[in-house]
């Protein structure tokens, strides 16, 4: 559910400074298309839905957004074809240009046969719950479209202090969604299927804390239901989490654990990896580590598999 693509073209155009930076920068730009099915072959993955990772195609500029949306989005369509039945892809907006989204979200699932939108969890220094994106959200319900939502670093706030940018992604999480959240969109779209990649303890965070904002006297913990409930989410900020998908990459025990807490581990969690920048086999032995003292066969089966089929049924058998 997590598997990224790194076009040439991409990688000439946004990521070419990056190509002597960091460790592992180098296996992660040199991947390919049979680099992905070898390495999903190895790890027992039938499908992965391909997105792309951050920075995503919006640099601030309307018409090299909608360009470069296009130009990934055919690339992802074209490996999905010539691959059948190994590939699915989310197709990527350029969320702050919202007629260039509406746009490509027409082409994408009319034209491409895209299994879903992917999106950042910023825009230059705006989360995607601002009103302003109200009108591709309300699309993307109307479609009952599943969402992809994948961690960047805010414009305001890269390079802050030296080396933190991977501590900013996830306050980049916190505040996307939170955004969605209390700005109303996953109240208002409830046919929308939103996924939270990576998520880490953000989702159980808010779950746990959101009730200080409002709706904890008469509903519980997160505003489970009752009169206190805020009127971005009229039943409930937990019924609004609880809907949200998660998927494994950088997950860890104790996450799990809260997860089950919330009631969302045997319906809501997905296998995926962060490929290339994660590694399919060290994720499959976390869970089999997990699941030789804490995940039950049926959790296994429904994180492994039977949760993204909910969501992609086409790829059953």
């Amino acid at each position: 559910m997590h598997h990224h693509i790194m076009p040439p073209f991409y990688i000439h155009e946004h990521r070419r400074d990056q190509l002597k930076v960091g460790p592992g920068i180098t296996q992660i730009f040199e991947w390919t298309p049979q680099l992905s099915i070898e390495r999903m072959d190895a790890n027992g993955v039938a499908t992965s839905i391909l997105s792309l990772s951050t920075p995503g195609t919006w640099f601030g500029e309307v018409e090299e957004g909608r360009r470069l949306s296009r130009e990934v989005n055919e690339y992802a369509a074209k490996l999905s074809s010539d691959y059948p039945g190994r590939f699915g892809f989310f197709a990527a907006i350029p969320l702050a240009d919202v007629d260039g989204s509406l746009k490509e979200i027409e082409y994408a699932f009319d034209t491409l046969k895209a299994d879903g939108i992917g999106i950042m969890t910023s825009y230059s220094s705006l989360p995607p719950g601002m009103p302003q994106f109200q009108p591709v959200f309300n699309e993307l319900n109307r479609r009952k479209a599943v969402v992809f939502m994948h961690r960047t670093v805010a414009s305001c706030c890269m390079n802050l202090r030296e080396g933190a940018n991977d501590k900013e992604f996830i306050v980049d999480d916190l505040r996307a969604l939170n955004s969605l959240l209390t700005g109303g969109t996953l109240a208002r779209c409830p046919d929308m299927r939103l996924i939270h990649a990576h998520g880490d303890k953000t989702l159980p965070w808010i779950a746990h804390h959101i009730g200080a904002g409002g709706g904890e006297a008469e509903g519980g913990r997160g505003g489970r239901g009752g009169r206190g409930n805020p009127p971005w989410a009229p039943q409930g900020a937990l019924h609004e989490l609880q809907k949200v998908y998660v998927d494994t990459a950088g997950n860890t025990i104790d996450t799990m654990d809260d997860l089950r807490e919330l009631g969302m581990l045997q319906t809501q969690i997905m296998f995926g990896t962060d490929h290339p920048y994660g590694r399919e086999n060290a994720i499959a032995e976390n869970l089999q580590r997990l699941m030789s003292f804490k995940l039950s066969q049926a959790e296994l089966d429904a994180i492994g598999r039977e949760n993204a089929l909910r969501l992609f049924p086409k790829f059953k058998g």
